[in-house]
């Protein structure tokens, strides 16, 4: 199998490349960074600029699967300019290559897998979503991400299959949030957001990097969580307790963060309980399914003995 994968840089992308290269599958890389080839080794890569319009439409060349991954960081200053680049990245991204798919119906590519995250659900402390919830939250995040899975969803009449992963909070010892939320409670500095209370669903990233890889045979829409979520303060007392430091200090106030960070901190106190069990029902078994075993397997290097 030929997969062509946008966004390959990020996190995800990176972990995802390297188990498709364990597992000898065919890879090849759409990019917006022309010397993305220095970077992985014996990878094609097609150059991209959704922004400018620019797809080298070479790259869809013999490819079975499209993973896409691409999009903007949201962890930045809402800005005007950042919000549009993280909209635009993705459905502009989304849009280009579903036109370059539309001018190329000979095309071989049959499924078309793309990334989504969790902040298409309304802020809830009580709910547990499902993939079938109706309700769109009307967050920014959430408005990006409707609109993001409506430009996936119109792709269908073009491929066999469409995909969407629904990702929650990435956990890993190589970027994403764990480093700053581990690195305080380290020295007994750890703390939550508000009351601690909300919902974090939350996933490590070697059960999402299988996920995208179980999605292969088995298309869907999936939640990419775990399946046993926590509260953002039963998330760094675990964090505290696996390097044996005491977590003393109070919860960080709302005013402080939007003070910091703007509009953007809304996103810590969001509570979004998500659930996995369909995917489960499909037939995948995660590898961390608890918070415990995710923490034991990120952190023990770091964890004080």
């Amino acid at each position: 199998m030929h997969i062509l994968i946008t966004g390959a840089s990020g996190l995800v992308g990176r972990s995802l490349i390297n188990a498709l290269k364990q597992r000898d599958y065919r890879i090849s890389i759409l990019s917006t960074n022309k010397h993305q080839d220095l970077i992985f080794k014996n990878i094609k890569t097609y150059h991209w600029n959704p922004s400018a319009g620019v797809l080298d439409e070479k790259a869809f060349k013999g490819v079975d699967t499209i993973i896409s991954l691409a999009g903007a960081k949201i962890n930045q200053r809402w800005t005007n300019k950042n919000k549009r680049s993280i909209f635009d990245s993705r459905v502009k991204g989304t849009q280009l290559i579903q036109d370059a798919l539309k001018n190329n119906p000979d095309h071989s590519i049959s499924h078309f897998i793309s990334a989504s995250a969790i902040g298409l659900y309304p802020s809830d402390y009580e709910k547990i979503y499902s993939e079938k919830e109706n309700k769109i939250s009307d967050s920014f995040a959430g408005r990006v991400v409707f609109s993001w899975e409506k430009q996936v969803k119109a792709l269908s009449p073009f491929v066999r299959h469409v995909s969407i992963i629904r990702i929650g909070l990435v956990l890993a010892n190589s970027g994403g949030a764990l480093i700053p939320l581990s690195t305080p409670a380290s020295f007994g500095l750890g703390t939550w957001f508000g009351s601690g209370n909300q919902w974090q669903s939350w996933i490590h990233i070697q059960d999402l990097v299988q996920l995208f890889i179980f999605t292969l045979d088995n298309p869907g829409i999936y939640n990419g969580v775990a399946p046993n979520p926590v509260t953002q303060k039963q998330l760094i007392k675990a964090i505290s307790r696996q390097y044996k430091m005491p977590q003393w200090l109070p919860g960080v106030p709302a005013f402080l963060m939007q003070i910091a960070m703007g509009k953007m901190s809304s996103i810590l106190f969001d509570s979004i309980r998500v659930s996995s069990t369909h995917v489960q029902k499909q037939g995948f078994s995660f590898i961390f399914p608890s918070i415990q075993e995710a923490l034991q397997d990120l952190l023990p290097l770091n964890s004080k003995k």
